[in-house]
Formats: structure tokens, C-alpha cells, sequence
């Protein structure tokens, strides 16, 4: 049976990551009862520190001594996102610019999943890149254009080596 984050924890923990101006992003909790881990989550829109984190997790190591559930918990792990996780809020796109996203989004009715390349960024929409087409027949251009975030359903940075 997966762990369950009690309902009275996220306000704890999101408390703890705007006393550092950051925002918590995703919440896991993964293991058994008896070895809960809480792996947090964060970013801010200049990304988020080494320091921001540690002082996140230590933040939550006081909180502990007064809550029966963190104190529960074996690990709490305060991290970046990664590139493995979705860009959630419109200021994450804006770091990414130039960047390839495997982006789904919504086109006639139906959802579309692609790579494109992030040209620009706001707190509207988005610009992006589709690479041309391969065709026997006619070699066509690149396509540029923009998504208002209501119809973007995921986009996951692409890591190219």
C-alpha cells in the first residue's frame, strides 16, 4: 500500500520553502512506515541553491521535534527538480530558452507530443521551434509558434549529450 502524505504536512512544507522564497514544486514520499522518506522538490525563478535547500531541510528538522509525522519520517531530501522533472510554473520556461522540450500540448481537439526547440518565454506563452520535416517530396521550414500555458499538458527539458 503507497504512503500517504497526511493533508496537515504540505502547508508545513511549503511554509518551510517560502521562508526562502522558494516553491515547493513536488512532494514524493517513498519507503514503508517504518523507513518513510519525504523527498522535496523546490525552484525559485533563478533556481534554487545548495544553501536554499539545506537550510529548507533544516527548517523541517526543528519543525520534527514538534510534529509526530515528520518526525516519522528516516530522510528528508530537499532538491532541484532535475531536468527529469516537468516545468510546472511559467518562470522555469524562461531559464530553458534555446533548450529542447519534449512538450505535449493541446492542437484541434486532440494532444499533440513533440520536440521542439524553447525560443522565448513569458508569463503568457510560450515560443517554440518544431525541426523541419524529413519528406521525399518537398523540404519544408522549420515552424515557429507560440502556446498559451493553458494548453501546455507537459514539457520535460531534454538532456542532449
Amino acid at each position: 500500500m503507497p504512503l500517504e502524505l497526511p493533508g496537515d504536512i504540505r502547508p508545513i512544507l511549503e511554509s518551510a520553502c517560502l521562508e526562502q522564497d522558494a516553491t515547493l514544486i513536488e512532494v514524493v514520499l517513498r519507503g514503508s512506515k517504518e523507513r518513510m522518506i519525504l523527498e522535496l522538490y523546490v525552484d525559485t525563478p533563478a533556481g534554487i541553491t545548495l544553501e536554499q535547500c539545506e537550510s529548507i531541510n533544516r527548517t523541517l528538522l526543528v519543525e520534527a521535534e514538534s510534529n509526530t509525522f515528520l518526525d516519522a519520517v528516516r530522510s528528508i531530501e530537499v532538491s532541484s527538480p532535475g531536468t527529469d522533472r516537468p516545468l510546472i510554473h511559467w518562470w522555469q520556461f524562461p531559464r530553458n530558452i534555446g533548450r529542447t522540450l519534449e512538450l505535449t500540448y493541446t492542437k484541434d481537439d486532440g494532444l499533440i507530443t513533440e520536440s521542439v526547440t524553447l525560443l522565448e518565454a513569458d508569463e503568457h506563452c510560450i515560443v517554440v521551434q518544431q525541426p523541419k520535416k524529413k519528406s521525399k517530396q518537398i523540404s519544408s521550414e522549420d515552424t515557429t509558434f507560440s502556446l498559451p500555458y493553458s494548453e501546455i499538458h507537459k514539457a520535460i527539458v531534454l538532456v542532449t549529450m
